[in-house]
């Protein structure tokens, strides 16, 4: 039979001379940044699996036929000519039960005669083509190759013609989702490790995807995402850090996306419309509330904007330079009341007794025809002042003295005429069982919250409360939540 002098599914061709024959360090072979899988013969379609990515390991020895501390499948004896013979790759050297394809580098020892090696997925027939030629003049010689896992994560091997010795080495696989604390290091600092470019125009289209599972997810077409289903603290689709420390040590629910640094930003966003947005949805997908950090359409500019009701439980400041002493500033704090409230002010003068206040276009557009009030003060002289008129399109008032007056007009925003101050609300509900005291809160705050059995005079959560209002029940339905697949999952799994 005559064989085909070329490689089987070998994508780096160059014979290889420095691979390590005994133990110790075994040197490194480039492998290609992407693999993809075999197509059946014959007519194909656009629906054929994407490459996958290459995902690398410390180059690390799987087998040795001649010993060196291999035994069982792994070691001794060398291969018989002509005969197959099967490794199992899984599970060796951190290449993963979820590799569809590794990066191997065989090496031929002591060969006596003409023949070659021929390597393909356990359970499949043999191939005609071969992965390594080798002689009577080329006793050790060896060739790098990417090549498919069979069944139950194993290769077969048949070295043809001439019994043979072999050195099996692994530097990486392909797979859709990467085994646990893979690292990506790239020593020029000029580089990037991970780099992500999709040209696709498509929807729901994504570069990098991060995934931190509960469970297997299925991939899919993904410009820059992150995902996270996995109910571990601190767990993320995708973690960012400046390596200059770690900015805390508490735990907090699992996130999407993290940034973390001790000294600069964690998250930093650089846009000319969009800093970093963030949107909340209900269960139906419809978005009830957003907010953008950084954001402008040309015309005006916004350093935080809330699509929604915007809150918090510290008071709001404006933040003047002071006017001499550079080391210090003005914060002014802005004024809280019941309702959303609107006002303009202004200075006039009765004349004949009478005086007729313009209201501005604006406040008429925003303000609410009822509740409007008025305050009036005199200037330069007493006088007995009354309303006349008060309506949203002017104001009339009249005085004992015709003098100059101040005035303020107050009047309740018409789309927030219904403001309840107290209602119900989960602001201050601990995320969790074991959550603390916030130390960001005040101290009259943190009285309130021990006061109305929030949490118990030693900062920690008043499981007695969180029965009572349903919390913990609550706090179950999220972590039940973040392990169900999402319906995207879903869509991705019946593909």
């Amino acid at each position: 039979m005559c064989i085909r002098r070329v490689s089987f599914l070998v994508l780096i061709s160059a014979f290889l001379t420095g691979v390590a024959l005994a133990s110790g360090a075994i040197p490194n072979w480039p492998a290609p940044a992407v693999w993809s899988p075999p197509r059946a013969s014959g007519i194909t379609t656009l629906s054929a699996a994407p490459p996958l990515p290459f995902i690398p390991v410390t180059p690390c020895r799987v087998a040795d036929t001649r010993g060196n501390g291999f035994v069982g499948q792994y070691g001794p004896p060398s291969l018989v000519a002509n005969a197959t013979r099967s490794f199992t790759i899984t599970g060796m050297c951190g290449i993963p039960a979820g590799a569809a394809a590794v990066s191997f580098n065989f090496a031929a020892l002591n060969v006596a005669g003409g023949g070659d090696l021929r390597v393909f997925p356990a359970g499949e027939g043999v191939p005609l083509v071969s992965t390594l030629n080798y002689n009577g003049n080329t006793p050790n010689i060896a060739n790098a190759a990417v090549v498919p896992l069979g069944s139950g994560g194993a290769i077969t091997v048949q070295a043809d013609a001439v019994p043979i010795d072999l050195i099996i080495d692994v530097n990486g696989y392909y797979s859709s989702y990467p085994a646990t604390n893979t690292t990506f290091v790239i020593q020029d600092s000029a580089s990037t490790a991970i780099y992500g470019i999709t040209y696709s125009t498509a929807d729901d289209t994504t570069a990098v995807v991060g995934y931190a599972a509960a469970g297997p997810v299925v991939g899919a077409t993904y410009g820059v995402g992150g995902t996270e289903n996995s109910t571990a603290n601190n767990s993320a689709g995708v973690r960012g850090t400046d390596f200059s420390g770690t900015p805390t040590s508490g735990n907090y629910i699992p996130a999407g996306v993290r940034g973390e640094s001790a000294s600069n930003y964690g998250v930093l966003g650089l846009s000319r419309s969009y800093g970093v947005a963030g949107a909340v949805h209900d269960s139906t997908g419809t978005q009830i509330a957003y907010g953008i950090l950084g954001t402008t359409n040309g015309t005006v500019t916004y350093g935080v904007y809330s699509g929604g009701d915007f809150g918090g439980s510290g008071a709001k400041y404006f933040v003047e330079p002071h006017p001499t002493d550079a080391s210090k500033v003005i914060r002014y704090v802005s004024l809280e009341g019941p309702e959303s409230g609107t006002y303009f002010r202004g200075r006039g003068r009765f004349q004949n007794g009478e005086a007729t206040i313009e209201v501005p276009e604006d406040f008429r557009m925003v303000t609410d025809s009822e509740g409007l009030s008025i305050q009036v003060t005199p200037i330069g002289d007493f006088a007995s002042v009354a309303v006349v008129r008060m309506e949203l399109d002017e104001i009339v008032v009249k005085a004992t003295r015709n003098v100059e007056f101040f005035y303020t007009v107050n009047g309740v925003r018409r789309t927030h005429r219904d403001l309840k101050p107290i209602g119900p609300g989960t602001e201050f509900m601990p995320s969790s069982a074991d959550a603390r005291m916030p130390a960001y809160l005040t101290e009259g705050q943190k009285a309130l919250l021990v006061s109305n059995g929030t949490y118990n005079a030693d900062g920690t959560v008043s499981m007695e409360t969180a029965e009572r209002l349903g919390w913990t029940k609550m706090w179950a339905e999220r972590e039940a939540g973040a392990k169900a697949p999402s319906s995207r999952d879903q869509q991705n799994a019946a593909r």
